[in-house]
Order: C-alpha cells, then sequence, then structure tokens
C-alpha cells in the first residue's frame, strides 16, 4: 500500500491503495478507506479493540463485528454510483425492463423506475435504505441522496430534534412516556438547518486555508531545491578549484566538499521531515473538510443532527494537528577561494562559511479559529443607496433602530431599523463627519467644516454644543460621562514639527477638559479617525498615518499601552488599513480594514485573535462600526450597505 499521508486531487482515491473507494468506510475522524484496505491495515496491529487512523493517527474504536461494522460513507457511494450512471440505464425490477431507470439503491445496488422506487421505499425492510436520484439530463449528477432514518424505539420515523439530547426523535418520543418527554424539541428540518450553518463556516474556512498551506509546501519543495542548486555550484566551484592547485590538494577538497554535502543533507532532512508533516496535515484536513462537506450536503437531516457534535469535535482537533510555527532559517555553505600567495594550502585553497536562506512563513488557519471559538451570524443587511457611497458613522439609538449617515460632505442622516426601512429623514446645516447617541437619547453630531459639535434633544432641535479650534471626527463617549474626540489641525494624514493631532476630552457641559497629544515627550498620533473605550477604561483609536496605519491604545494619561499593525504571520492580500473601531462587553476590540473586506478581532491587550468577518459576506470596503444595545454588530462599508450581525464566543460542550 502507498502512503496515506500522499496529496491526491482525486476526491474519490483511497489513502492506502490509492485506487478509487471499493466498499468505502468513513471513521469517526471523518477520514475514508476501503474496507478491505483497513482490513489489511489493522491486521498487524497490536491492540484488537483499537487502531490509528492512517492519515491523523487519531484511535478508532474497533466495532465488535470487526472492521465490516464500521459505517459506510454512503455519501462517497452515492459519488461513485453517479459516476459510473449511464442514461440508457433501465429499471431492474420492471418485468420487462424498459422504464428509465429514475434512481438507484445503494444497499441493493439496483436502478428503479419511480413507481418502483415509491414501492421500494414504501416496504418495511427496505424504508430506511439510501437512495440516489439521477438526473438524465445531467449524466452523472446527484440531484438527491434520500434517506429515512427511524426511532429504534418506536420504529417511526424521526421527524423532530430534541434540543437537550441533540437527537433525532420521533413523534411518540414527544407524546408518550420516554427518555425525550418533556426535552424541548423542534423541527428535523429545523433542527438540520441550525447544524448546518454551524459547520459550513467551519468548512468555508478549510476551503480558505487549504490553499495557503498546499503554497506553504510547494515554497518548502522550492527551497529545497534552491538549496541543492547553491550547494551544487559551491561544489563545482571547489572542485574547480582543487584543479587549479593540482593533487596535492585532493585532502583539502574532500574534507571541504563532504562539509557542504553534510551541511545539505542535514538542511534538506529537516526540511523533507517538516514538508512531510505539512504533506501529511494537508492530507488530513483535506479530506475531513471533504467528508464533513459530503456529509453536510447530502446527509439527511437525522444524520446531520446526529454528526454535528462529532464534525465540531472534529474539527477542533484538526486545528490541533496543524503546525502553529514554520521552520528557522536554512543554512546553506559559501566557497572563498583563498590567497594566491598564502602561508598554507589551507589559505591557498579557499574556505567555506554559511549563508541564510530566508523559509517560507507557515500560514495559520485564523478563519477555522474563528469558526470553532465564535458563532457568527448575518442578521440584516440592506442598501441606504441606489449609487456607490461611503457609510462613515452609524450610532444606534435603541435594540433595533440607528441614524447612519453616508456620503462624505453629506449635511442629511437618516434613521434605519435592523430590517433596512428608513424612519425618519434630519437635514443639518452643517456637514455631518460622525454620529454619537448619548445614555439620554442626546444626539451629537461633528462637524469638520465647521470646526464645531452640535447636539440634538429628543425632538431633534439642534443647538451648539462646543466649538474647537480643530478640525473634529470620530467620537465616543465614556464611562465617566465624558465625550472624546479626535481632532486634527489638517486633514493630511503626514505630520510635520508644528502639526496638531490630538484626542480632546470634554465635559458633559461642553468644556474642554485635557487635550491628549503626546506622551510628554513624543507626538502620539499622526491622523486619528475613529475611537472607542474598551473594557478597562483605556481608548483605542485608529490611526490613518500613511507611512504605517495602525491602532493605538492609550490611557487618559497619554500613556501608550499597544499599538497594533496588522496581522504579520498570515499572508494577507493587502497592508492593515483601519478605520471603525468598537470594543465590546467581553472586552474584544474590533476594527474595520478597509482593503481587506474584514473586521479584525483582538483582545484586552491588543492581541489578534482572528478575523471575525471576512469578505465572503460580500462586504468591500468596511468603514463605520457599531454595537447596538443587543450586542448587533453594525458595518457600514464603501457600497452603500449596511450589514447586522449577531456574533458570541461559543460555549465548549465537555459532555
Amino acid at each position: 500500500m502507498g502512503d496515506p499521508s500522499e496529496v491526491s486531487s482525486d476526491p474519490l482515491m483511497c489513502g492506502l491503495c490509492h485506487k478509487r473507494y471499493n466498499d468505502p468506510r468513513i471513521l469517526d475522524c471523518f477520514h475514508t478507506f476501503c474496507c478491505e484496505c483497513l482490513e489489511k491495515h489493522t491486521h498487524n496491529a497490536h491492540s484488537k479493540v483499537t487502531f490509528p487512523c492512517p492519515i491523523c493517527h487519531l484511535e478508532i474504536t474497533i466495532p465488535k463485528t470487526g472492521i465490516k461494522g464500521l459505517k459506510q460513507n454512503y455519501y462517497v457511494r452515492a459519488i461513485l454510483a453517479s459516476a459510473t450512471y449511464s442514461t440508457n440505464c433501465k429499471c431492474d425490477t420492471c418485468k420487462e425492463n424498459e422504464q428509465q431507470a429514475h434512481s438507484r439503491c445503494l444497499e441493493c445496488n439496483s436502478n428503479f423506475c419511480k413507481p418502483c422506487n415509491t414501492r421500494h421505499m414504501k416496504a418495511n425492510e427496505t424504508r430506511d435504505h439510501h437512495v440516489i436520484e439521477l438526473s438524465p439530463q445531467e449524466a452523472k449528477s446527484i440531484t438527491k441522496l434520500t434517506h429515512r432514518s427511524f426511532c429504534e424505539k418506536h420504529k417511526e420515523e424521526t421527524v423532530y430534534y430534541c434540543i437537550l439530547c441533540e437527537t433525532p426523535i420521533c413523534k411518540d418520543c414527544v407524546t408518550k412516556v420516554s427518555e425525550h418527554k418533556g426535552h424541548r424539541y423542534k423541527n428535523i428540518v429545523e433542527g438540520a438547518k441550525e447544524k448546518r450553518s454551524k459547520v459550513k463556516p467551519m468548512i468555508q474556512s478549510m476551503h480558505e486555508y487549504l490553499p495557503c498551506l498546499q503554497d506553504y509546501l510547494n515554497e518548502l519543495h522550492s527551497t529545497k531545491k534552491l538549496l541543492a542548486d547553491y550547494a551544487e555550484e559551491t561544489v563545482n566551484e571547489i572542485k574547480s578549484r582543487c584543479k587549479y592547485l593540482q593533487q596535492e590538494l585532493q585532502k583539502i577538497c574532500n574534507s571541504l566538499v563532504e562539509g557542504v554535502e553534510g551541511k545539505l543533507k542535514t538542511e534538506s532532512n529537516r526540511i523533507e521531515t517538516h514538508a512531510k508533516t505539512i504533506e501529511n496535515t494537508l492530507r488530513s484536513v483535506s479530506t475531513i473538510t471533504k467528508s464533513a462537506e459530503e456529509a453536510i450536503n447530502l446527509g439527511s437531516d437525522s444524520e446531520v443532527v446526529l454528526m454535528c457534535q462529532k464534525l465540531q469535535n472534529r474539527f477542533k482537533h484538526a486545528d490541533k494537528e496543524i503546525p502553529q510555527v514554520g521552520l528557522h532559517p536554512a543554512v546553506s555553505s559559501n566557497f572563498h577561494v583563498g590567497e594566491s600567495h598564502g602561508s598554507n594550502l589551507e589559505e591557498m585553497f579557499g574556505s567555506c562559511d554559511t549563508t541564510e536562506i530566508k523559509l517560507p512563513m507557515l500560514p495559520i488557519p485564523w478563519g477555522l479559529r474563528i469558526a470553532l471559538n465564535f458563532d457568527v451570524q448575518l442578521m440584516y443587511n440592506f442598501k441606504v443607496a441606489n449609487h456607490i457611497d461611503t457609510i462613515h458613522a452609524i450610532a444606534p439609538l435603541s435594540e433595533k433602530e440607528a441614524w447612519i449617515c453616508h456620503g462624505w460632505g453629506t449635511q442629511e442622516m437618516n434613521l434605519y431599523s435592523r430590517e433596512g426601512e428608513k424612519l425618519r429623514t434630519v437635514k443639518l446645516d452643517i456637514q455631518i463627519d460622525d454620529i454619537l447617541t448619548k445614555p439620554n437619547g442626546d444626539i451629537l453630531v461633528s462637524s469638520y467644516d465647521d470646526k464645531k459639535i452640535i447636539k440634538l434633544d429628543g425632538d431633534l432641535k439642534q443647538t451648539d454644543f462646543v466649538h474647537l479650534d480643530l478640525y473634529p471626527g470620530g467620537m465616543t463617549y465614556t464611562k465617566r460621562n465624558e465625550l472624546l474626540v479626535c481632532a486634527v489641525d489638517s486633514y493630511v494624514t503626514t505630520r510635520n514639527s508644528r502639526s496638531r493631532r490630538m484626542i480632546i476630552r470634554i465635559s458633559e457641559a461642553g468644556k474642554i477638559i485635557d487635550m491628549i497629544e503626546d506622551d510628554g515627550f513624543t507626538a502620539i498620533f499622526t491622523a486619528p479617525y475613529r475611537l472607542h473605550e474598551n473594557m478597562l477604561g483605556d481608548i483605542v483609536v485608529s490611526d490613518r498615518e500613511e507611512a504605517e496605519v495602525h491602532t493605538t491604545t492609550i490611557t487618559l494619561d497619554g500613556f501608550v499601552k499597544n499599538k497594533y499593525t496588522g496581522q504579520k504571520d498570515y499572508r494577507v492580500k493587502k497592508p492593515f488599513n483601519p478605520f471603525g473601531i468598537v470594543s465590546d462587553k467581553h472586552g474584544h476590540v474590533l476594527v474595520a480594514d478597509w482593503s481587506n473586506h474584514a473586521i479584525h478581532l483582538l483582545d484586552l491587550s491588543g492581541q489578534f485573535i482572528g478575523f471575525l468577518i471576512t469578505e465572503n459576506y460580500g462586504i468591500r470596503g468596511p468603514n463605520a462600526l457599531a454595537l447596538d444595545k443587543e450586542g448587533y454588530l453594525w458595518i457600514g462599508d464603501t457600497k452603500s450597505t449596511v450589514w447586522i450581525f449577531k456574533y458570541s464566543r461559543r460555549v465548549e460542550n465537555n459532555t
């Protein structure tokens, strides 16, 4: 048998025999192998109770009936059956065998026309069989995999999902005395939909990560070849010098060559060992993802409900299988020609030293970690304009409403419901930069054109709140009942020795308390844009400095605690470009990355956790961020679209 860690592009190929699956059996780790291959694999196993998966080495329990007792992978069997389907297939049950086959039973290995299939699915002995429907118009494509699940106790079809037990149940389980009596339950279709929504982000994250892992593996092989090329060139130089200095230098030559080749062997072996680990991880994660995708897409609702927890746990285990660090730089040899008139042969011949060759960076599967740790759900999204505009301010008014401003230079702000209904429009006599709603219902609006902040009361009556000598921008209201405002003397995102860039503290009465401009020695900001108070009472600011955009976390005393310049440990499409920023009640800091169409998630210390939301949802250029009273995240992008998400850290289930 071949090496199961070898990566194959054929999703229907067994990792042990490297042939198309024959009687495929799916393990608890969601890797699939031929039944016969598994029997051979476990024949010489030390334990007759368990065996390690040939790919990920997870211990698999052997059923009492042996390997044949392992669950058949009907999803793979369905795909294999569709691959051999012919539009000329006839029903195997009709006497004349003239009816066109409509479906195929995987247990019976028989084709059926529609009437025969109906009878087949109603018969007690075959009602739980797996049946695929095939489309004559699109040969070799599965339109549906049908499998009805029945309660072992009541022999009735499972049409409900017990929320407490996380298992499919039948009507009698709900109405009669049983272990599920009194439990909360829902329709099995709704339960399966909920479980699919939990697993699909994990599958999507793996789809995003697999190309990165494959690229990393390719770069490792390329670097290994580069090492060999350098070594070969160095060896040739050494040998050429050896001939020039005649036969008596052969001993020195051989010694140096052996040193170079020894170094090459050591480094090549190191890279090869790491590459094999990555190959095995790539194969393991790829097949897990494929098996999970097949199970979720083709499995019945009951099966999806049953396997969801296993899938979640399996993806967690897969995350631990992925290496967390790459290799330190490889060491290559260089040859230096010796002096023509050296004092000894070694000096005349030359010597070798080493040069570091940078190895590729190991990509981090951030998407999987976020998918494992957080439930993220898109609740609503809607357009605020038919043309393309940037939404630069969102200020939630209540649990389900928010003031929204779009289009730089506009004097208009609109009140929208979560569902996208425009409830009210207010036209002001100033250009709007940012909007803020205070706990008492008052609304504050900053105007960079007029260098002031105005206040709107509950009746939307306008009064001046504070006049400034600088251009005000982003605002936040603190637990101390103070207003903090980003302020600059110029909207040019570079500064000189005379530039004024700061955070201004303003009292409840509209009086300036302090200007946070430097730490006592050095200027802190270049172009502060938006800010928010985190759970510790520190202020997190997005700074739009051209040379190095970043977020800065400071105390109200001007002490800089942290600067975040974007994620450096894995490859992103474009440099970090922060705009909107908020902090939630759990201590997470969320930053809108305009260039990468993503929302960064940071902890209280400013360390990167992962990307909570990416462009896969369709967001383009996120700018404005806001959290309403229920913790829903509102995002305004550059395409006149508002996105509203519900997110929470997933509760670990240790049962």
